[in-house]
């Protein structure tokens, strides 16, 4: 058998996707938002980010939604897939796909979102990996873990405690180094170096006179126990060590990260270690933290309020020797199974009995997060002054295996301690010096302080128990559960007295499948030891949640007596069987005796809704079992979606009984063993209600067949997609392949009736080929159908030229150094559609004919970028993007684009309708005025060296930010604004260099939530140029000029306008002769005879008083 390969003809071209899978129901993203994480310099249109993946692979996410992907260096005929899950885009290329089957890859090295998110994008050079080896902590491990083992990158630490090494992989040597770790093999289950996993080197983020009091810390005080003789590792953003509360405290410091020092520039670190061992010396002892008389290891791990991972687990191995409690006010998203930071978590606490304190994480509802989530982790959740659990605060059960997390509660909100000098974090507190800040950030140093004091109570005392000392001696708050809080506050007062505690901590009974009639009891056994000189008899009970029913859990005895300095043990039983409702069954196992015990250990079961076994049987064209196969499931109820993605040809699913929707994508052998297949199936609705067998059969699937008018077009996408939509944040699924129509098949199974949230497209491009590539191509087809509430089952299509709309595209130059272009059209049925298309890259200027079809209702969209390749690079670098938003065309009629024509400039109008430039809710007023509209009037994204934007009310600056959108809060009563907006093009842009705007109005109250478009004006300059974006030197010329206002707003009609032009780049200016009249006239100049640039500055106001100013360097050439 051969893999079939992609033609050389692909070289150069760019696969691009939009919105390719959006299956949860947590809110879809916005088609004109930028991503998450866009960097300063982009535009408030949204800008192009570029991310080349570990395999070598580029993706270029242009900021509304749409993808393109560029092959790697010797990957022509790779396949991928797109999907787009919580709001998280993937783009996985096939020959990645099995070693995520078999767990060798993190997923996250294919999450689009996450990477833009961490600036791991292509401004950043370097992709940040930790490399792991069998064997952690090992002499072999220890061998293997060489610079040779990861060939294509860098190593810059070895993380022993973990048996990995962190490395940086440049973009040119991301391909070698795929190709290191897979030998080149796309069917590889092992990484080929004898290398165990591979994970993204990712980032975490980090997530008191009333609070210290309220866990009982003076208690302890008066007790003579304040932390005496213990250190606690505070890993965090660094400290300011000049704080008075810090004087004496710090024992070390080490900075784990690239910023210069340990200083403190955000100001979480500092509030975090005074609030575990501040002295309150600032304060006259208002603000102490809970262990005064501990000291302070500090770890700075996060330079600003993100912290890499391989800093992370580096800081972690340097504290663990050297302190008792290691404090993480940080954390992320959890997944099923060990991550790194887990790992160490469990490895260093084992090895060095040291006890980490952490974060359950800020996601509300959402479940508690990595590291908190390790089992030897004290998770720490947030509670408010009265013991409420904060809105913010994450939750149970653990994800994975449903065990009982967070462990314990503190408080968390509003919480005082010390401001760092250099800080920027927090709200101003009622004394100087400290600062306010909420999260579980602030409650995990008050239980790190109550260790701290613990600690030096029982210094002998391993991690566990005093991880579960102080859980058993939480005070839970009735009316909330276990999910929330854990065993309740911490109350070290009672931690300290107390004498018996829970070898366990707390009961996890995990997650029991539907149905519940034949549920078998689940016992597990509860171990209570006693510290103190004389036994203790317990008085035993259960006290369960609201919604428990009675009998749900019960234990082994009502008395138990246990021995000084003994144990004694019980038993704790989970019945399912017993009627109610299905869901999260809580409680507390309650202990109590004389002299004031009391012990809570927490329990939880998850009582499985109904659900039955779903059998899928794989087999491939060639009749044989699939093993190659990529399986995934959508919840059409709730969207998640389950990946079956193992080697087994018949996996058994428990599936809770509802509406699903099915795809797969099998690959393998033909019909035709010398050929290889590529196969998507999809089932769009099915109903589980009862066990089921799902027949997954690729001989099932039908051919696709497009041709086209021009019989030397050849085929440059195959693109399937399948879409499930239901509303916002529900979406769709695509698979792209390689552009060859033998050997792609699409079909359908199950009922043929519609399912109405579900459409399906199929889209296929062709070009010219010349010179075996299609880069120059004079013309391109675009073309895509649809099939609403169905799969298609194969295609057949031949549309002739009465069945296409022809567009005639013109591409300008601007004469920057290394030039090019590519353009995409892309079909959907409605603008937030997905869609799939392909970039052929032209050299600049070009003229290119592009047809598209026109039937079945599909409407166009355009996206033009204008690119540079620096010299001795083969990565190209986006300068320049535009959009041409969604229309519908008619076939048989011929149309005219003109793009990348200058000048370049501001723009308050917008093509895809009312867009909220300038605007005002409230008192604040936002302002990210489009810098870059093209001379057709389209918005564009430039890549900025610098960009500014400030806010004057009268004369007074009231903000300024080096960003293109800034918001600012302003006094209530009417006055006058100026808003003073300015980018600074990189280089090698050539035109529009310096654009700059400044704008007055007046402004007062805005009573409505919704934002007010306030009066803002442009003037879009369009000379006619050629398609070099030149005019003749030594002549006279005409520059047309339009004032457009920003809709919706109260701008007047135009009075003034007024045009100077400037030769030398702006040093010297001269009036031009303006004529016409109302919002267009002309502006008259007289080019001079030698070649260079003309540069433009325009002035104008409206009957309403409001003005605008703006100057362009360079906004033309003249040869």
């Amino acid at each position: 058998m051969r893999r079939r390969r992609l033609p050389s003809l692909l070289l150069g071209t760019l696969l691009v996707g939009v919105a390719a899978v959006a299956v949860t129901a947590t809110g879809a993203p916005t088609a004109d938002a930028a991503p998450a994480g866009t960097p300063p310099t982009a535009s408030p249109t949204g800008a192009a980010t570029t991310i080349t993946l570990i395999t070598g692979d580029r993706v270029i996410t242009d900021g509304r939604g749409g993808t393109a992907v560029e092959r790697g260096p010797g990957r022509a005929g790779t396949d991928f897939v797109s999907q787009t899950i919580g709001g998280h885009q993937y783009v996985i290329p096939a020959d990645a796909l099995p070693l995520l089957q078999d767990g060798r890859l993190d997923r996250r090295l294919f999450d689009l979102t996450t990477l833009a998110e961490f600036g791991y994008d292509d401004r950043s050079g370097e992709l940040p990996l930790l490399v792991s080896y069998p064997g952690s902590g090992t002499k072999k491990a220890a061998a293997a873990r060489t610079a040779s083992t990861v060939a294509g990158a860098r190593v810059v630490r070895d993380l022993s405690s973990i048996g990995a090494l962190a490395v940086r992989a440049d973009r040119a040597g991301r391909a070698r180094l795929w190709q290191s770790l897979t030998g080149g093999t796309a069917t590889a289950r092992t990484l080929s170096t004898g290398v165990d996993r591979v994970w993204l080197d990712g980032k975490r983020t980090i997530d008191l006179d009333v609070s210290v009091p309220q866990i009982g810390a003076p208690v302890a005080w008066q007790a003579g126990l304040d932390g005496t003789g213990t250190t606690v590792a505070v890993l965090d953003t660094g400290v300011d060590a000049t704080h008075p509360d810090l004087a004496g405290q710090i024992v070390g410091m080490q900075n784990f990260t690239s910023t210069p020092s340990t200083d403190d520039t955000v100001g979480h670190g500092t509030h975090v270690a005074s609030t575990i061992a501040g002295t309150g010396a600032a304060s006259g002892g208002r603000y102490r933290g809970v262990a005064p008389g501990a000291k302070l290891l500090i770890g700075k791990i996060c330079g600003d309020r993100s912290c890499t991972e391989s800093d992370v687990l580096a800081g972690m191995a340097w504290a663990a020797p050297q302190a008792q409690i290691v404090n993480m006010s940080l954390g992320g998203g959890d997944t099923a199974g060990i991550d790194p930071l887990e790992q160490a978590v469990n490895d260093l606490t084992a090895q060095y009995g040291t006890l980490f304190v952490i974060a359950a994480g800020n996601e509300a509802a959402s479940p508690v997060g990595s590291p908190a989530s390790a089992d030897a982790a004290l998770a720490v959740a947030a509670v408010d002054s009265t013991d409420q659990l904060a809105s913010f605060s994450s939750r149970g059960l653990r994800v994975g295996d449903h065990a009982v997390k967070p462990d314990i509660a503190a408080p968390g909100v509003n919480i005082v301690a010390a401001k760092a000098v250099h800080g920027a974090g927090g709200t101003p507190a009622p004394v100087a010096g400290y600062t306010t800040m909420s999260g579980t950030s602030m409650a995990t140093p008050h239980v790190a302080g109550a260790a701290a004091i613990l600690t030096q109570e029982h210094p002998g005392w391993s991690a566990q128990q005093r991880k579960t000392a102080l859980m058993a001696a939480a005070k839970p708050t009735a009316g909330v559960t276990v999910l929330g809080q854990g065993a309740g506050r911490v109350d070290v007062a009672r931690a300290i007295s107390q004498t018996v505690a829970t070898q366990e901590g707390s009961v996890s009974f995990g997650r029991q499948p539907w149905p519940h009639t034949d549920d078998a009891p689940i016992v597990k056994t509860v171990t209570y030891r006693n510290d103190g000189p004389d036994p203790v008899t317990l008085s035993l009970s259960v006290q369960t949640a609201a919604g428990v029913p009675a009998g749900a859990f019960t234990t082994g005895a009502t008395s138990l007596t246990v021995p000084a300095g003994g144990t004694a043990s019980t038993t704790l039983t989970a019945d399912t069987a017993v009627d109610g409702p299905d869901g999260y069954w809580t409680g507390y196992l309650s202990a109590t005796a004389a002299g004031g015990v009391q012990v809570q250990t927490p329990f939880a079961v998850d009582r499985e809704g109904e659900g039955y076994d779903v059998t899928l049987v794989h087999t491939g064209r060639n009749g044989a079992a699939a093993t190659t196969r990529y399986t995934s499931i959508v919840n059409l109820d709730t969207y998640e979606v389950i990946y079956e993605w193992t080697t087994n040809p018949t996996p058994v699913l428990h599936l809770p009984s509802g509406r699903y929707g099915l795809y797969t994508w099998i690959n393998g052998p033909d019909t035709d063993p010398t050929r290889y297949s590529s196969t998507m199936l999809v089932q769009p609705a099915f109903v589980v209600d009862r066990p089921l067998t799902i027949q997954l059969d690729a001989r099932l699937a039908k051919p696709i067949s497009v041709t086209v008018p021009k019989a030397d077009a050849v085929p440059t996408l195959i693109a399937i997609n399948a879409t499930w939509y239901a509303g916002p944040g529900k979406g769709a699924v695509a698979l792209s392949t390689p552009a060859a129509f033998a050997g792609n098949y699409v079909g359908q199974i199950g009922s043929d009736e519609p399912a109405p949230e579900f459409k399906s497209s199929i889209g296929v491009s062709f070009a010219a080929l010349t010179g075996g590539t299609v880069r120059n191509s004079p013309y391109v087809y675009d073309l895509v159908w649809f099939d609403r509430g169905g799969m298609f089952d194969g295609l057949t299509k031949a549309p002739q030229p009465a069945d296409l709309a022809t567009i005639e595209s013109t591409y300008a130059s601007t004469g920057m150094p290394g030039e090019d272009g590519v353009e995409a059209n892309g079909g959907r049925l409605a603008p937030s559609d997905t869609y799939w298309t392909v970039y052929v890259p032209f050299e600049l200027p070009f003229r290119r004919t592009e047809y598209v079809n026109t039937d079945g209702g599909v409407g166009w969209s355009s996206t033009f970028m204008h690119r540079s390749i620096p010299a001795g690079s083969t990565y190209p670098v986006t300068m320049y993007q535009s959009n041409e938003p969604w229309q519908t065309y008619l076939g048989g009629r011929t149309y005219r684009q003109s793009w990348n024509q200058a000048v370049f400039g501001p723009s308050s109008t917008s093509p895809t309708g009312p867009a909220d430039w300038l605007t005002r809710t409230g008192d604040v007023i936002q302002a990210g005025v489009p810098m870059f509209a093209d001379g057709t009037g389209r918005p564009g994204n430039s890549n900025v060296a610098a960009t500014r934007v400030a806010l004057y009310r009268g004369d007074t600056l009231l903000g300024s930010v080096d960003k293109p959108v800034g918001q600012f809060t302003v006094p209530a009563e009417p006055a006058t604004y100026r808003l003073e907006a300015s980018a600074t093009r990189a280089e090698p842009s050539t035109l529009s260099t310096s654009v700059s705007g400044v704008w007055t109005f007046r402004s007062g109250h805005v009573a409505e939530e919704t934002p007010q478009r306030l009066p803002l004006s442009t003037v879009r300059l369009s000379p006619r140029l050629d398609e070099l974006n030149e005019a003749p030197a030594g002549r006279r010329f005409d520059i047309p000029l339009t004032v457009e206002r920003q809709p919706g707003s109260s701008a007047g009609r135009t009075k003034r306008v007024s045009v100077e032009v400037s030769y030398d780049d702006g040093q010297t200016w001269r009036r031009a002769v303006v004529t016409g009249s109302g919002d267009h006239r002309v502006a008259k100049v007289s080019h001079p005879n030698a070649a260079g640039f003309v540069s433009l500055r325009v002035q104008a106001d409206d009957a309403a008083g409001n003005t605008v100013a703006q100057t362009v360097i360079r906004a033309y050439a003249i040869s």
